[in-house]
């Protein structure tokens, strides 16, 4: 396997996109034992992405071509490898594809989602979870350029981290968003360019709105399938407690997770913590 990196990226270690990438290189050799394994927090988001994962490509609603972007050390692209797809694992951080690489993904690339090195059209869907717009401040190019390799009636399946949520009123508090760009997000539903607190560094964050979201999806030519809301009821819980809280607030957290499910196709789920969108271009 030859060298996933690719040319021509912005080398400045203080834009935010070199930021993301250095904290995922130094996460990649734990990432996992971190966030699927020690946290009940990203168990329950991981298990909920799954639902509708296998929804559409078990059931062959896309044909062949994907592109796992944000796709980390690879858990997405070995489930769509397993799944008989041709896949293409893309994201910033070189470490997660090298661990890719030896486990898990056969086209593996490096580069940055506001500029894909890949032809018009080429992708029958594209996969990116694990609040992957969330870490690209300039997600307008971002979304554009997943339309743009996107053939006509290809789906665009995501997940984003909300901002008019109960967990954002905790954040506020704590210096992760700003109350101004916290009222503006529930007056108007603009979103908001915050911190997420990672491995003791803050790393600038954008908070979405769902309005914002829908907005910018139709921008690019996208209509919403279906929406799903993560974290509905069990945020009451602030996530940075429930992420690694221990065994009592696991505990508690779970009994919350079967209302969570119930509710997560409910008008509430514009209210959680995580939203999961399944759109569909043109």
């Amino acid at each position: 396997m030859g060298d996933p990196r690719v040319d021509g990226e912005d080398s400045s270690s203080s834009s935010p996109s070199n930021r993301v990438r250095e904290l995922y290189d130094r996460a990649a050799p734990l990432y996992e034992k971190i966030f699927l394994r020690s946290s009940e927090y990203y168990r329950h988001l991981y298990n909920e992405l799954m639902i509708t994962f296998n929804e559409y490509f078990d059931n062959a609603k896309i044909r062949s071509r994907v592109l796992d972007l944000g796709s980390g050390t690879g858990i997405w692209s070995a489930l769509l490898r397993r799944r008989g797809y041709h896949v293409v694992s893309f994201d910033i951080s070189f470490n997660s594809l090298l661990k890719c690489v030896r486990v898990r993904c056969d086209h593996p690339v490096q580069g940055d989602a506001v500029k894909l090195p890949f032809r018009d059209g080429y992708f029958d869907a594209v996969l990116a979870y694990g609040s992957v717009f969330n870490h690209i401040i300039k997600a307008e190019d971002a979304f554009r350029e997943a339309s743009r390799v996107l053939a006509r009636g290809g789906y665009l399946i995501f997940d984003f981290d909300n901002l008019i949520c109960p967990d954002m009123v905790f954040e506020t508090m704590l210096g992760g968003v700003s109350p101004r760009g916290f009222i503006r997000g529930l007056v108007n539903g603009k979103g908001h360019v915050g911190y997420w607190y990672a491995d003791g560094e803050a790393i600038p964050f954008r908070f979405f709105t769902f309005k914002e979201i829908k907005e910018l999806l139709g921008r690019f030519g996208f209509s919403i399938v279906e929406s799903r809301g993560v974290h509905v009821v069990s945020n009451i819980i602030p996530s940075r407690l429930h992420q690694w809280g221990g065994m009592v607030i696991g505990r508690f957290a779970r009994r919350l997770y079967g209302f969570d499910r119930l509710l997560g196709s409910s008008p509430i789920k514009y209210v959680s913590t995580t939203i999961l969108i399944v759109s569909r271009k043109g």
